[in-house]
């Protein structure tokens, strides 16, 4: 290239350069200067980190779900005092559909009044088909008191007879101790006289022991007791017992369950026909009747009792339930409460306080979506924290006799889009209102009301754009450095006329 065609080139140049040795630094401009990279950094440093955070585009719009789409709760709540025997969960909404007592898709767990767990974990599939009870009719019903009165009546002409004893057992606190180590079993009905089950039951029960009590020597070790405690006489050995519902017929075996052995209750529950024949049958298959050849200290062989007549033992005074319901997305409710078709239950000694491990709607949240729903409400000062799981870790106590715990739940569905992901998420959330009441018109329960919105949250996360981040970076450059150097011009030029001020060059 020629020296014409190189000084041309030259003329396009923007940033012609003066010689250093025609300029000079000032302690102004020094200052100046290092503002400048001082501001430089900072405003870099910030549009970095905003460029690294992402916002969030967000608008309301009606509810996208289609017509008969279903909502899934998902709960584990522990009941320290409510027995895993009788805890239903049903589920209605609005629609009028009720369900009740589910197992299909809830399981439960004995537990301690500490939580801890007791035994195995108990899911019924297909209780809810499980065959009732049966009862004795009005005929087998009469013939059970005509041959308890003709008993008595033989009592009261021979009142010394051993053989004329009374047909049940009354027991007490200490009784019921000092029977459990001497019977091989003991079968002891709880129940409550102002209880129609219960009344029901006494005859055939009575009648029942009758036909044992003849097929067990009194003086022999191993023999078959029935009894029967009063619980409003004996409220404390009841309760001890964890007796919720009336009447409850209890199996105890030597001090040692006959199901299950380590845990702390040493019984099983009877849940067969209330017919003399079946109670009877019952006793006669966990031990054999005595026989005239078999000596008074022969240990007999406890059997185990039937499967189809009995429910594991009860380890604990307390529930844990677990699961997952399916609603229509419509009002509803989800109630935890106790529930029987044969027993009867004491409010005022019924206590639904409970512990919420978890309550959420829809499906669990992965890690890195609970994190994209954490950055979504980075910036809201919610001491509960998480939306999506409201009633997490919240204990919930009956301070008095028969109250019933309510949460009402109001539910929206929040899509959330990802940056640079394909399809988007949904999560459920939820407001709630917690309140505890006293009713005298139901057994206390612990209610959960939904109320799903009709709008739905739709989320965009969107980041900065690359070439708008480097423009920005640019600007604040340039910006910057244009500032400063009119800054540092107007500095200089002040500094230079009060200079030849001093020097008397002004008129």
């Amino acid at each position: 290239m020629g020296l014409m065609s190189k000084a041309k080139f030259k003329n396009v140049d923007f940033y012609r350069k003066i010689p250093k040795d025609m300029t000079e630094g000032t302690i102004p401009g020094s200052v100046i200067s290092m503002l400048a990279a001082l501001v430089i950094g900072l405003l870099l440093v910030s549009e970095v980190g905003s460029y690294l955070t992402p916002k969030f585009d967000t608008r309301v719009v009606i509810d996208r779900s289609a017509d008969g789409e279903m909502m899934r709760i998902n709960f584990n709540v522990s009941f320290p005092a409510l027995s895993c025997e009788f805890a239903s969960v049903d589920v209605g909404d609005a629609m009028g559909l009720n369900r009740f007592n589910l197992t299909k898709t809830v399981f439960k767990r004995a537990i301690d009044a500490k939580l801890n767990p007791l035994g195995p974990i108990q899911w019924e599939r297909g209780h809810e088909n499980r065959k009732e009870p049966e009862h004795a009719d009005d005929a087998a019903t009469a013939v059970a008191i005509k041959a308890v009165e003709e008993h008595a009546e033989r009592k009261a002409a021979m009142p010394n007879s051993d053989k004329h004893a009374e047909a049940v057992f009354e027991l007490d606190a200490k009784s019921f101790e000092d029977e459990k180590k001497k019977a091989a079993v003991l079968l002891v009905n709880f129940y409550a006289p102002w209880c129609p089950w219960s009344r029901r039951l006494d005859p055939v029960w009575k009648a029942s022991a009758l036909q044992i009590h003849a097929k067990y020597p009194k003086d022999h070790a191993n023999r078959v007791v029935v009894a029967e405690v009063d619980c409003t006489k004996h409220e404390r050995l009841c309760r001890d017992q964890h007796i919720q519902g009336y009447p409850s017929v209890r199996v105890y075996t030597k001090s040692h369950d006959a199901l299950h052995r380590g845990y702390d209750h040493d019984h099983t529950s009877y849940h067969g026909d209330r017919t003399v024949e079946a109670i009877t049958t019952f006793a006669e298959e966990l031990l054999p009747a005595w026989k005239a050849t078999d000596h008074k200290d022969t240990e007999l062989a406890i059997r185990q009792p039937v499967e189809t007549q009995t429910v594991k033992k009860i380890d604990g005074p307390g529930c844990s339930v677990t699961g997952f319901v399916l609603v229509k997305k419509v009002p509803g409710h989800l109630w935890v409460t106790a529930t029987s078709k044969s027993h009867s239950f004491h409010a005022e000694s019924m206590n639904m306080s409970h512990v919420v491990h978890h309550f959420y709607f829809g499906q669990q949240l992965t890690p890195q979506r609970k994190r994209y729903l954490d950055r979504f409400h980075s910036r809201e000062k919610d001491p509960k924290g998480d939306w999506h799981d409201k009633l997490a870790g919240g204990t919930f106590t009956s301070e008095e006799d028969n109250v019933t715990h309510e949460h009402y739940l109001q539910t929206v569905l929040t899509t959330i889009k990802p940056s640079g992901s394909p399809a988007p998420f949904n999560v459920y959330e939820y407001t709630q209102h917690s309140h505890s009441l006293r009713s005298e018109k139901e057994l206390p329960r612990a209610k959960f009301h939904f109320d799903p919105s009709p709008v739905q949250i739709s989320v965009s996360e969107e980041r900065q754009k690359f070439y708008h981040f480097i423009t920005t970076l640019m600007a604040i450059v340039g910006g910057v450095y244009s500032v400063m150097g009119i800054a540092d011009g107007f500095v200089h030029n002040s500094i230079q006329a009060w200079k030849k001020k001093e020097l008397g060059k002004f008129g």
